[in-house]
């Protein structure tokens, strides 16, 4: 049992924690990811007709050593579509694809990217992704969910960040620690909300000390999985068994969140009642106009509607809030930052005190004054030298353009978590994403244009343009039984779309989406047994009617107790903990859930009468046009064929006897297709 002890032991890298007592574990930075990136040289390469940028280099020497070639390069049609669906989470349009495939310059393809990144559905899509890590959710959870009617203000804070593409770095030390910022806005106060996410128990008779340690721990636990991709929330009751993280270490981080007073505060744009509804009324009037210019540009195909359609983002941003809004924030306590340890992780067992600190393995915090405070944390966490926080979140871009991350498990960056499959190529990038000026010399070699230090959207542009991100994503069976995973990136990956895209998508191909951005959430349809289901009347949930209800899924109102059971169906992430990334499953319910729920039912039923109102259009054309909005491609001639016998098939029948009964039975079927909720 020694030697085994003594084995595991050194597969860990020496710095297992094995006893519950409070004393740091081995400090020896052994693991590649306590070790700072380095910059490394690109490596040399045969193919370098390949290469478009960097990462291309990195991948090939990869392929090159391993004997293979990578995949050639998606068709245009293939690659508007994964574009759209990665960087806005909306299909093009047909005249959008049209126009791309047409077009022959060589810059077509930047071109497209740079549009996608400048649109202000980039931030929708992208906060869906951090609102997975910041756990957000519209009440507070436990038995009495009760309702947090503004917590919406700082998902939209989310979404203007991304947009603005605001430095990753600041992106960070706002929502630590935006309310401790030297004359802090407004603004700055709600992206202090996300530490806010947490569940809260508002239970009669429950000890309110209880649920606040749990609030606490939470914090600290989220804080290092989101920014440090460590588990430290394995070392609440005990050493970490795994990594260098002592007990002690864990309440030292519990610390920096112990002297935060929950506060609300009043919302930006705060008004008397009379006012608000005069604002309201204005913004409303400017916001149909815009939406009119819009939809005339649009469908005369004019570059200008780019232009409007900023200028629609910004108007949305200006809504006038409530009177009544008020934001979730904090308010630092003046007196220095302590916590007692828990034994055992019982919040009733009052340990040692300690004061505020970061794990011993990692560089060492600088603080302002004596004691440090969560602005400290923040300014630690994306600092130079620390050796996590770029690499966790570079790969996390990384998993959300290939379905998996350089490090797959993108929560754990420990001895227990699996290795990078490209590790240089990783480090390169975090030192990219930290200092891109330091390799603009390199980068001037494929006219890139240098980017701002944390540049989250120069980052995405530097994938997306890679040859590596451009690959078809066709199987290739000669790699099966070699690299049945793919971890080297000789093609794409095919993925399975979330849930909030495929109703969003359908919702497209319908003509039904109302691409409204921010404000409030609304509820759409659950059945009474649903509504039902809230322990002890906990909420009451009035379905939203109107155009609301085909809102983004990102803005369905997110009740922890009984989440929207269509998101559930298709693996929307629990929103009771951080989730860095969501499983993709595809069975049997989804199948049934697409075919028979209601919103599904009415994307089909609108797409067979956008088909009806093609002025004098034969089957043909029709079912080419319905391709073309589900697809983005034509269909090939025996798809065809069989969609015009099922067409002729469907006419026959009693129930189908009119044509847009016919083409939504056909409407159906497309919006049910595998290719349509894939991304390929």
């Amino acid at each position: 049992m020694l030697l085994l002890s003594s084995v595991s032991l050194l597969l860990a890298g020496g710095s297992a924690a094995m006893s519950a007592t409070n004393e740091a574990p081995s400090r020896t930075p052994q693991h590649w990811a306590f070790v700072p990136p380095m910059i490394a040289k690109t490596p040399s390469i045969k193919n370098q007709r390949w290469v478009r940028n960097e990462i291309d280099r990195f991948v090939l020497a990869r392929l090159e050593k391993e004997g293979v070639e990578p995949s050639p390069e998606a068709d245009r049609r293939t690659l508007i579509r994964r574009l759209s669906l990665d960087l806005i989470g909306l299909p093009p349009t047909p005249e959008q694809v049209r126009q791309f495939v047409e077009d022959c310059s060589l810059n077509a393809y930047v071109q497209l990217v740079d549009s996608l990144l400048a649109s202000p559905h980039f931030g929708e899509r992208w906060a869906r992704h951090w609102l997975d890590l910041a756990r957000y959710a519209d009440t507070s959870g436990y038995q009495i969910d009760r309702p947090r009617p503004f917590a919406w203000l700082y998902r939209d804070w989310v979404i203007d960040a991304l947009n603005d593409d605001l430095p990753f770095d600041q992106f960070t030390i706002e929502q630590l620690a935006g309310d401790l910022l030297p004359d802090a806005t407004i603004e700055q106060k709600t992206a202090a909300g996300f530490h806010r996410l947490t569940l809260m128990n508002h239970e009669d008779g429950t000890d309110a000390e209880e649920f606040r340690c749990k609030a606490k721990v939470d914090r600290a636990s989220t804080t290092g999985t989101v920014w440090l991709g460590l588990t430290v929330g394995c070392a609440e009751c005990h050493n970490h068994k795994y990594d260098p993280i002592s007990q002690r270490e864990f309440y030292q981080l519990y610390a920096f969140f112990n002297n935060a007073q929950e506060v609300d505060i009043p919302a930006p744009h705060a008004d008397d009642p009379a006012r608000f509804e005069r604002a309201k009324k204005a913004w409303n009037g400017e916001q149909s106009r815009l939406k009119t210019q819009l939809a005339e540009l649009t469908q005369a195909n004019d570059p200008k509607s780019a232009d409007v359609k900023r200028q629609l983002a910004r108007h949305r941003r200006t809504r006038p809030k409530n009177a009544e809004a008020k934001a979730e924030s904090f308010l630092e306590r003046t007196a220095p930052a302590r916590a007692n340890i828990h034994v055992r992780g019982d919040f009733l067992r009052k340990g040692e005190e300690v004061g505020t600190g970061t794990p011993g393995v990692l560089p060492p915090l600088k603080s302002r004054r004596a004691d440090a405070d969560r602005l400290d944390l923040a300014r630690w966490l994306v600092a130079p030298e620390n050796p996590l926080t770029a690499r966790v979140a570079v790969n996390q871009v990384w998993q959300h353009l290939f379905g998996r991350g350089l490090v797959n498990t993108s929560e754990d960056f420990g001895t227990r978590g699996e290795a990078p499959s490209h590790p240089e190529l990783l480090d390169w990038l975090a030192c990219e994403f930290k200092s891109p000026l330091s390799l603009n010399v390199q980068r001037s070699t494929f006219n890139v244009q240098p980017a701002a230090p944390w540049s989250r959207k120069a980052l995405i542009k530097l994938i997306v343009t890679s040859a590596t991100y451009r690959q078809a994503s066709r199987v290739r069976p000669e790699l099966q039984s070699r690299d049945p995973q793919n971890l080297w990136l000789a093609r794409q990956n095919r993925l399975r779309l979330e849930s909030e895209i495929i109703r969003d998508i359908s919702l497209a191909a319908g003509g039904l989406l109302n691409d409204d951005i921010g404000g409030p959430s609304f509820r759409p349809y659950l059945p009474e047994d649903v509504k039902k289901l809230g322990a002890a009347g906990a909420f009451t949930w009035t379905d939203t009617e109107g155009p609301e209800k085909y809102r983004r899924g990102l803005y369905i109102f997110a009740q922890r107790t009984v989440p929207y059971p269509a998101s559930m169906t298709f693996d929307q992430a629990d929103s009771s903990q951080s989730c860095t990334r969501r499983d993709r499953s595809n069975t049997p319910l989804q199948a049934l859930t697409l075919l028979n729920h209601g919103l599904f039912v009415e994307c089909a039923q609108s797409l067979g009468k956008r088909l009806v109102a093609m002025p004098q259009a034969t089957t043909r054309a029709r079912i080419a046009r319905a391709f073309e909005l589900c697809l983005c491609r034509p269909p090939t001639g025996q798809e065809l064929a069989r969609l015009e016998q099922l067409h002729r098939d469907q006419t026959r029948l009693p129930r189908s006897s009119t044509e847009a009964e016919s083409l939504t039975a056909l409407s159906q079927i497309l919006l049910n297709l595998d290719e349509f909720m894939t991304r390929e």
